[in-house]
């Protein structure tokens, strides 16, 4: 039982640490997050810090991964909740990105700085966004084989994809439109492609996005 206890203990540490990193970097971002500010937020010591993870290097991989888990459990949550057709779905997939202000939008352009430095953060997000665009391409498919129309789905997929990609990253750096303008934007592409009529779906999904729950909860912003 006391082994049991021990390794509870040890999980709920590493999970402190992990979310006072990812604090740390969006306050001071990548380079100037140090084992100090990290154990300035979690309000644990540097030596449990140097306990549980090798260095301020390995706890970002640790906190990349807890990230991005967090966006995945999202992202599964709002489609398996859309209860409407191939269309539907689809385009609740590419609203994920613009439904919820969780603090730290602006925390992910830290990460892409880090990626440039870290081989095996530039793999995690390599193998994120494959995985999200050929998501995405399984939907286009299926809504183009409802429709009887032939397209192009893998390039498809790639204009989506950079679309929604750079609408977040420009909306983070400008902050001169809204979640709802990308919204928008994004129905209006679809419904473009697809023949279909923007004003009959709404902007927002018709199930309530307080319900999700994750296994990698984010911490609140301060």
């Amino acid at each position: 039982m006391k082994s049991v206890a021990k390794r509870q203990i040890k999980e709920i540490r590493k999970e402190e640490l992990i979310v006072a990193t990812l604090r740390s970097i969006r306050k001071h971002g990548y380079v100037n997050s140090t084992i100090n500010t990290i154990a300035e937020e979690s309000g644990l010591s540097r030596g449990l810090i140097n306990h549980y993870f090798e260095s301020k290097e390995d706890l970002l991989i640790f906190a990349t991964r807890y990230y991005w888990r967090n966006v995945d459990d999202f992202f599964r949550h709002v489609v398996a909740s859309t209860k409407g057709g191939h269309f539907e779905k689809l385009l609740h997939a590419v609203y994920v990105t613009f439904l919820r202000d969780t603090g730290y939008d602006r925390m992910m352009v830290h990460y892409y700085s880090a990626a440039c430095l870290m081989p095996a953060i530039l793999e995690m997000h390599r193998d994120m966004w494959a995985r999200y665009r050929k998501s995405i391409e399984r939907r286009i498919a299926a809504v183009a084989r409802e429709k009887d129309m032939t397209i192009d789905t893998r390039l498809a997929a790639i204009t989506l994809t950079q679309l929604v990609d750079g609408l977040w990253l420009a909306g983070v750096m400008e902050e001169s439109y809204s979640r709802e303008d990308c919204r928008n934007i994004l129905r209006k592409w679809l419904c473009d492609q697809f023949g279909e009529d923007p004003d009959s779906f709404p902007l927002m999904p018709d199930f309530d996005l307080n319900d999700f729950e994750t296994t990698a909860p984010l911490p609140a912003p301060e």
